[in-house]
């Protein structure tokens, strides 16, 4: 296990649970609970941290190691789970299975059958930790389990014994001769190469989009101590819409699109909702990023993902200011990420001491705010797929809370569709559709806009 991966792990305090659910909606009959089984099964072969659990080195020595589950059963990782009379039975679903912490002692995944949903409908909730996996991993791992033809895929031949426990003694001696190694494999680049100098900051590199004169937001008014319960809904944009905002907009991502979107969202509800001061007022964002380089891609089990911290300014504005303030911050980050390495931004070492990575997990959580939210943004697989003949027809993800972030947004895209999912601390903002339709009104808001510039634009003389 790696730095990343066992800080994840450290963090968990029974409130802040860091796993990550994917949600996948199909048309069509449920399956039953056992072909769910039976379906993971034909497939576990291409996932083998599916059968691997956790074991901690005794006295903390090292990092965590997998290890083979030897009493594994998939009776313990796929659950039925009738949906709740409610107004949005998927979204009351998914809360009530992110509320509930994993159990840590087997493998950190479980797939959830929600039955019972309106126009035919079922759902499958596959929920792993982030120990196990990151993002993209996420995706990896629900194509391996998906077929892009109605006809399922054929099985996978699968001669997998699980491996006897290893001692702790072994594990003790392991870790000892691992540290050696890796002191010696250190000084031997040191005498050899010397010390990796760190990237030069590209010279025309602009730093003036993170010269905000907003005022930070209180961070009273969203963060704070993170409850186990959670609140969770999703909508759903068309792709096409996206592209023709960022179209009529000339410059910038669709991400950026998304982004100004979310800085509108958070306005109305922070401004209405929590009564709180916004105009002249940002909030910074983290927004997680793959540092998966080429030859990893495609390659699940191990977290390579760092972060962009992006400030996004509340208050009343011109929607194109707004996004070109964030516009700018994205296309700067960008050029830092492509002048250093992955183990600049994302260093890990085997040497580091397991102790100190779990009271520097504890301690962040009581540590000054930084970041006051996180959004994802995922690109899933453009193509229809199927889950034993029945076509999916949505993809979104409930991403991890953890003190002192109390609210977080996903986007994902699957098939022509990005589904923006909010997922929230329930005891602090249950009203979750609230912040999703602000995000509807703020891509409105800056269509309008980017239309109304564009036909200025092309009225000669104006």
């Amino acid at each position: 296990m790696n730095l990343i991966d066992a800080s994840f792990l450290y963090s968990e305090d029974g409130q802040s649970h860091n796993d990550v659910g994917v949600v996948l909606v199909f048309d069509g009959p449920a399956p039953i609970r056992e072909d769910v089984m039976q379906l993971i099964a034909d497939r576990i072969a291409l996932v083998p941290r599916f059968r691997q659990k956790i074991k901690h080195v005794p006295y903390a020595m090292a990092l965590p190691v997998w290890m083979d589950d030897t009493t594994f059963t998939m009776r313990r990782h796929v659950h039925h789970n009738p949906a709740p009379p409610a107004p949005d039975p998927l979204g009351a679903a998914v809360s009530q299975i992110m509320s509930v912490p994993m159990d840590l002692s087997i493998p950190l995944w479980e797939t959830h059958l929600i039955t019972g949903l309106p126009e035919d409908q079922f759902a499958l909730v596959m929920r792993m930790h982030h120990a196990m996996v990151d993002g993209v991993d996420s995706i990896e791992i629900i194509r391996y389990l998906l077929s892009d033809k109605p006809e399922a895929e054929p099985p996978i031949l699968d001669t997998w014994r699980a491996r006897p426990e290893v001692p702790d003694a072994t594990l003790i001696a392991s870790a000892f001769t691992d540290a050696v190694k890796d002191a010696v494999n250190l000084w031997t680049q040191i005498m050899t190469k010397g010390y990796k100098a760190f990237p030069k900051m590209p010279e025309t590199l602009d730093l003036s989009a993170f010269m905000s004169t907003s005022i930070p937001l209180n961070p009273m008014a969203i963060n704070g101590p993170v409850r186990a319960g959670r609140a969770y809904a999703m909508t759903e944009v068309p792709f096409t819409r996206l592209r023709a905002i960022r179209k009529l907009l000339g410059s910038g991502t669709i991400n950026d699109v998304v982004l100004s979107a979310c800085a509108y969202g958070y306005t109305s509800v922070i401004n209405e909702y929590l009564h709180e001061q916004v105009e002249n007022r940002s909030i910074r964002a983290m927004v997680p990023v793959s540092l998966h380089s080429p030859d990893q891609a495609g390659v699940a089990g191990h977290n390579e993902i760092g972060a962009m911290v992006v400030e996004l300014p509340l208050g009343t504005m011109d929607p194109l200011v707004r996004h070109e303030r964030i516009r700018k911050q994205m296309e700067t980050f960008k050029t830092l990420k492509n002048a250093m390495p992955a183990d600049t931004i994302n260093p890990g070492s085997s040497m580091a001491s397991p102790m100190t990575l779990m009271m520097a997990s504890r301690m962040a959580s009581s540590a000054p705010v930084f970041v006051n939210t996180v959004i994802s943004n995922v690109p899933g697989p453009q193509t229809t797929l199927y889950l034993d003949g029945r076509r999916m027809t949505r993809m979104g993800a409930c991403i991890s809370l953890w003190t002192p972030l109390k609210i977080a947004i996903s986007v994902m895209s699957y098939d022509g569709t990005v589904t923006v999912s909010v997922v929230t601390d329930d005891a602090s903002f249950p009203k979750v559709h609230v912040l999703l339709d602000a995000i509807q009104a703020g891509l409105d808001d800056i269509e309008a806009a980017a239309r109304a510039a564009a036909t200025t634009e092309a009225v000669p003389g104006s």
